[in-house]
């Protein structure tokens, strides 16, 4: 062998007690560190000499250990390994940067151990791991090495890969409750397989953490976690969001926000998104008293606009309060409105005929005023939808068909619809119950 080609010749002496009749062998030369892993194509030459023969020669970190590399003959009784074989970066232990390995020998039944061999690891950094993330219908994604939003009910496996098998440590933290990750038969992958728990436990614990530990370099992926349900401790809760702003749902851990636009006319583009850019309403116009609906994983909420504020100096802002939508009743003031926006008849007012949306604006300017906000659902119906507040003069409808009715009349029967679309749905969802059952 050219001597070029050998970075390191360590010639180790081992002790002549444990091997019978072995005689005794002096070090020649041994680094004061060897530097694992060593560079590609290196050559770190270990050579062991013995007195006597010896049945199994192997290195490990101590005799017991179940990870050895044996040692090649190479005639005279000599013994040969280089040091920068993979097996040998396997040995060293995951959470050490530096440590020891020695030669074991055995022979007419006993066991020899040569003197330390001390090792450090190199500065170079080791390959990134990866996290991957496999959603229902068949989506797969990389987490990034910063915190991110996971969504427990949708994931269906998730797996680090790129670990060296041996010499990293790959555990999981569920907000103070620590859950291994099982190596898979593929070579440096492991796999969380505690979904059902981490999916029970989602609503306790607000995060997760996968961290791959190699000697002193730890790779970190943190998740925050999607409740199934909004951590509300009361009923409902109040919250305001400023013009062009997004604002966290309360009980949602950060995960739900809500935008508006500004404030004009008694109304305001209002937009649920999620933290990660996810809609979950899309934008739609709103006013005083109206409730959106959305759902989470366990239950639905419903968000009702208390309050719109239209400064001239200032920002504009929306008050909002979220409750369960369980056992919710919608304003029905809202929901006659929207049914004005949408109809297709005309609305007549002191003899002049107006579409749909423009006599929804001009029944909303008459109650968004701030003695608007009392009106209960009768004085709309009977009084500030129907008739002139200057003349008394009752407004009119010509529906499609020809026929002309009162605006009490259609507010009326709009209304009577309405409920009974209402008991319909209270209906289903009994029905829908009992059948779960």
């Amino acid at each position: 062998m050219h001597p070029r080609s050998i970075l390191r010749s360590l010639l180790v002496v081992l002790g002549c007690t444990a091997l019978p009749a072995q005689g005794s062998i002096r070090i020649t030369a041994v680094p004061d560190v060897v530097r694992l892993p060593a560079p590609p194509g290196s050559n770190l030459l270990l050579e062991v000499e013995f007195a006597k023969t010896a049945d199994v020669v192997w290195l490990a970190t101590d005799a017991a250990a179940a990870d050895r590399v044996p040692l090649s003959p190479a005639g005279n009784l000599r013994f040969q390994l280089n040091l920068a074989d993979p097996r040998v970066v396997a040995l060293l232990p995951a959470d050490l940067d530096q440590g020891q390995l020695f030669v074991f020998a055995t022979g007419a039944g006993a066991t020899a151990k040569s003197p330390a061999i001390a090792w450090a690891r190199t500065a170079a950094d080791p390959p990134a791991p990866r996290c991957l993330l496999r959603w229902q219908g068949g989506t797969t994604t990389f987490a990034r090495q910063r915190r991110s939003w996971l969504d427990p009910h949708r994931l269906e496996a998730l797996e680090v890969q790129g670990v060296p098998v041996r010499q990293a440590s790959v555990r999981a933290r569920l907000g103070e409750q620590e859950l291994p990750l099982v190596r898979s038969a593929d070579q440096g992958v492991f796999v969380f397989e505690n979904l059902p728990l981490l999916r029970e436990r989602a609503d306790g614990a607000a995060t997760l953490e996968i961290e791959v530990r190699s000697g002193s370099v730890s790779t970190l992926f943190g998740f925050d976690l999607v409740p199934a349900r909004l951590e509300l401790r009361d009923v409902a809760a109040a919250f305001r969001v400023l013009q062009r702003r997004w604002a966290p749902v309360p009980g949602s851990r950060g995960w739900l926000g809500v935008s508006c636009d500004d404030v004009t006319m008694g109304q305001v583009l209002l937009q649920v998104t999620t933290a990660d850019g996810t809609t979950v309403v899309a934008q739609r116009s709103v006013i005083e008293r109206d409730a959106v609906e959305f759902a989470l994983t366990g239950a639905r909420y419903v968000l009702v606009v208390d309050k719109l504020v239209n400064r001239l100096i200032g920002e504009d802002h929306v008050e909002l309060t979220v409750r369960p939508a369980a056992g919710f009743r919608p304003d029905r003031i809202p929901l006659l409105l929207h049914a004005v926006a949408a109809s297709p008849d005309r609305f007549v007012r002191e003899g002049e005929e107006f579409d749909g949306a423009a006599a929804y604006q001009f029944l909303l300017a008459r109650i968004a005023a701030p003695n608007g906000r009392n009106v209960t659902l009768d004085q709309f119906v009977d009084e500030i939808a129907s008739k002139s507040s200057k003349t008394g003069e009752p407004y009119q409808v010509r529906r499609v068909d020809g026929t002309v009715v009162t605006m009490q009349q259609w507010l009326r029967a709009e209304l009577a619809r309405i409920e009974a679309a209402a008991e319909g749905g209270k209906g289903e969802g009994k029905r829908g119950t009992e059948a779960a059952k």
